[in-house]
């Protein structure tokens, strides 16, 4: 290792204006209103993506993207401030255009930026901003053998194409269950897989056709509703990082609707915030009913508690609580449209208590259409933990491939032995 750079002897700094060439001459923004009269399905691109489709282009090749304005650049490590493109683009004034010179490999120059720290090159007070001038003089430690570039890029691409495989089977997976969902929750397909005939349903003002057997049902018929509050921050030990203090996630919007589950609040509240708000048991399900996001759900997977804008509903022995997560769920869309337009769309808990919704009778059909949907939920929460895996091997690796503290056999790597 060279002992001033911290890279190895035979690897270099290189800056960015030795190993790209700057296209940002070739950039044309072009706003909403003319976007809108050049409808296609080449993509348009900004700082931090794909903004749009048009049906023009300005480039048709690879290049490495990198905000110049609007960017990720204090978020770096977990989302990205450059990306890769190719084919036909358009791409407009926020992004630097960059296109590796030779002996300098794509792939190899993209992972380097995709996550860089180039806080330190960011000007601006109001809008910060990464010049031109500035971008050129980035340092990229860069090893002297193309085929090691090759190599460290060949590892990372593999993993992202894992990570891709498995994104896009998540989506498979949820449009199968989309359409599971629009026939079990109501009533037209039976849990044992048969279709309901005509004869099988009655008739409601509300809801159309109802499968006999089934209920137009309140949300209080379901069980009791609880709504959350907001413990003051300044009262002191409310929230705790104290450790081994008995303490419950502390659950916001923010917490719901990535997963069936309520993600793992990052706040707590201890025993003495308790009488600042109410403790849910384990397999309540919160129902956002006051903001931006009105209509996210999850379902506790432990005592917590839940700030003001959250409802949450614990089932009684009559009902299957995860058939309610479903069915409000599946109900999302219209749940939103009846909080209204307002600046802050909001159901109160006399609004929410009385939601209309359908269910079977019997709580045994109830947990036969939840049995058919878990499938679906259990198999993507595997995935996505997977996805996580995947991610914290890639940065890893990235910190040490990217800077040469780890070495790569690279003889063994281009004859695909690894």
């Amino acid at each position: 290792m060279s002992k001033v750079n911290q890279i190895p002897e035979s690897w270099s700094n290189t800056r960015i204006d030795k190993c790209c060439d700057i296209l940002d001459s070739r950039r044309i923004p072009l706003s909403s209103e003319v976007r809108s009269t050049k409808k296609g399905n080449i993509p348009y691109y900004g700082a931090n993506g794909l903004l749009d489709f048009i049906n023009d282009y300005i480039f048709d090749e690879d290049l490495i993207l990198v905000a110049e304005d609007g960017g990720n650049f204090w978020d770096y490590q977990k989302r990205p401030i450059a990306y890769k493109i190719s084919g036909k683009s358009w791409v407009n004034n926020h992004a630097h255009i960059l296109k590796p010179k030779t002996n300098f490999k794509f792939n190899y120059l993209f992972y380097q930026l995709e996550h860089k720290n180039i806080v330190p090159f960011i000007n601006g007070s109001t809008r910060e901003k990464l010049n031109q001038s500035d971008l050129r003089s980035i340092l990229i430690p860069i090893p002297e053998n193309p085929n090691e570039q090759i190599a460290i890029a060949s590892i990372l691409s593999k993993i992202d194409e894992a990570i891709e495989a498995t994104q896009n089977s998540i989506k498979t997976a949820e449009k199968l269950k989309k359409a599971l969902m629009q026939n079990l929750l109501t009533g037209k397909l039976k849990p044992d897989g048969t279709w309901r005939t005509d004869d099988e349903f009655y008739f409601d003002e509300k809801f159309g056709k109802v499968p006999v057997g089934w209920e137009v049902a309140r949300v209080k018929d379901y069980g009791f509703v609880q709504t959350g509050k907001t413990p003051p921050t300044a009262e002191p030990n409310v929230f705790s990082e104290i450790e081994n203090e008995l303490r419950y996630p502390f659950i916001t919007p923010g917490d719901l609707g990535e997963s069936k589950y309520v993600s793992t609040s990052e706040r707590f509240v201890t025993e003495k915030g308790i009488r600042y708000s109410y403790k849910l048991p384990i397999n309540s399900i919160c129902v956002v009913c006051i903001g931006s996001t009105i209509g996210k759900i999850g379902i506790t997977k432990t005592e917590a508690c839940t700030n003001q804008q959250i409802n949450a509903l614990i089932a009684n022995e009559n009902n299957s609580g995860e058939f309610f997560f479903y069915m409000m769920e599946y109900r999302k869309p219209h749940f939103k449209e009846i909080a209204g337009i307002n600046a802050t769309p909001q159901i109160n808990k006399s609004g929410f208590i009385k939601y209309k919704l359908l269910r079977p009778k019997e709580k045994s059909e109830q947990e036969e259409i939840v049995s058919q949907l878990n499938s679906f939920d259990e198999e993507n929460i595997t995935k996505q933990s997977k996805i996580r895996t995947l991610q914290r091997l890639k940065k890893s690796l990235m910190q040490n491939l990217l800077t040469g503290k780890v070495r790569l056999d690279v003889e063994r790597i281009m004859n695909c032995e690894l």
